[in-house]
């Protein structure tokens, strides 16, 4: 139990330090667990796409999203999918070029997921 709460607080703090430096600004950890304790798969999603980000893969962290999101496209996964685009939108045109994706990306992305949450 103490091994999984050590490697869970590493995980927290690793995406906040990533939060910090890619996106120069403050923000808490994500939280993997729920009040109970409970891994949440949502969260971790979350967590992998910002890292993803961080480490320029955002086609494949987009690839990732759309994944989880058309096996189960739950309220959660939705949100999670917001923020990435969301992130992906305050990133340079030369950052999102040196990544191979676009700003026309962006939007695209947001329509396509918007498009599986009206037809479920």
């Amino acid at each position: 139990m103490y091994n999984d709460d050590y490697i869970m607080r590493l995980i927290d703090e690793l995406s906040g330090f990533l939060a910090n430096i890619i996106f120069n600004k403050e923000v808490s950890p994500i939280q993997l667990e729920d009040d109970q304790g409970n891994f949440s798969e949502s969260k971790f999603l979350h967590y992998q796409l910002l890292t993803m980000v961080g480490e320029g893969q955002i086609n494949e962290a987009e690839n990732l999203l759309f994944e989880k999101v058309t096996l189960n496209p739950n309220a959660e996964y939705l949100k999670a999918g917001i923020d990435f685009y969301s992130i992906l939108d305050t990133l340079s045109d030369n950052t999102l070029n040196d990544c191979r994706f676009s700003r026309a990306e962006i939007g695209e992305g947001l329509s396509d997921i918007k498009k599986i949450y009206t037809a479920t």
